[in-house]
């Protein structure tokens, strides 16, 4: 397995818009080009996760100082449930050494129809060697749950983060909060 930055030249470009529309809600969902555009301007990364030198997904990075937090992340649907999940967050670690990763999930909600795959997306997260942080934010009309990849949260780190993507998108606007 191996990550691959990708730009738009790239040429599983079909292959990676293909796995956003089918892996993201609308409500959640950012066009390709449109993230490309936004990378290219405030340096993001996409990274193309490929097995055998077959693209089987892709993460979605914005790095500050020693935050990385993944944006999107998605496995190609037939090769879901094969170990390539875990094994491409062990490679994102080694790739962003010295960083802690900050992922944000859907938070579980009786009342949502998805709320079993929530479950499920978290306990893949904390089965993976992520932790909770006690935090939430909420936007794009939904709550979402923070985990890290430490025990201890650098909080501060992920509030600059989120402060400078808001700067840069202003409809980014999320705010921390505990329940």
């Amino acid at each position: 397995m191996e990550l691959r930055k990708l730009s738009r030249s790239s040429d599983d470009i079909p292959l990676l818009e293909k796995l956003n529309n089918e892996a993201f809600p609308d409500n959640e969902r950012v066009p390709i080009p449109v993230m490309f555009s936004f990378s290219e301007k405030n340096g993001m990364d996409i990274l193309g996760i490929y097995v055998n030198g077959e693209f089987s997904g892709f993460f979605i990075i914005r790095k500050l100082e020693k935050c990385a937090y993944i944006a999107y992340f998605a496995v190609c649907p037939e090769k879901r449930s094969k170990g390539i999940g875990g094994c491409a967050l062990k490679m994102l670690s080694k790739y962003y050494s010295g960083c802690q990763i900050v992922v944000d999930f859907e938070a579980p909600d009786e009342n949502s129809g998805n709320n079993a795959q929530r479950l499920r997306r978290r306990a893949f997260y904390y089965r993976n060697g992520f932790f909770p942080t006690g935090y939430y934010q909420y936007y794009m009309d939904t709550e979402f749950e923070i985990a890290c990849s430490d025990k201890v949260f650098n909080k501060p780190a992920f509030e600059a983060m989120i402060a400078d993507i808001h700067e840069k998108a202003p409809e980014f606007d999320p705010h921390l909060y505990q329940k």
